[in-house]
């Protein structure tokens, strides 16, 4: 069967197979061409139908995945394109997005471990969202440092 893209080291454009693209990112570059080309079709077809009752730029789930496939970032802008490759610049749109994340993390874990020890009994977390909290941070960094690989 043929592949969605011409030969081994091409990497896949968007514009073949953009409805599909944008669903699945990097995953539809392992489709057979047919069901590649059907599947876009249904995409193509689905988003036609609720065309006419949308502006342009509105908010679906299509176009909010087409936009986090482009390579969102953590402030919801595309990754800028500065020479990476797509899959580049995935990896580091996905290390900012976690990054963000694990900030976030951390800044509440701090807020919680101050409350447990000045505040009032009452107002405190019990341990295991603080333990839950440490597991989401370790599975952070760990992703970004596979991002990191990736890129």
């Amino acid at each position: 069967m043929a592949s969605c893209f011409m030969h081994k080291d091409a990497e896949m454009t968007t514009t073949k197979y953009p409805f599909l693209f944008a669903t699945l990112g990097e995953a539809a570059t392992r489709l057979p061409d047919d069901l590649a080309r059907m599947l876009e079709i249904a995409l193509a077809a689905t988003d036609a139908a609720n065309a006419p009752e949308r502006a342009p730029e509105s908010i679906t789930v299509l176009n909010c995945l087409r936009r986090i496939r482009q390579v969102e970032a953590a402030n919801g802008q595309p990754w800028p394109n500065d020479g990476h490759t797509p899959g580049q610049s995935m990896a580091l749109a996905r290390i900012d997005r976690a990054n963000a994340g694990q900030t976030f993390l951390l800044e509440l874990l701090h807020a919680i471990e101050r409350t447990r020890v000045d505040g009032d009994e009452e107002e405190q977390v019990g341990d295991g969202a603080r333990e839950g909290i440490l597991f989401a941070c370790r599975a952070l960094a760990e992703y970004v440092d596979l991002q990191l690989h990736a890129a």
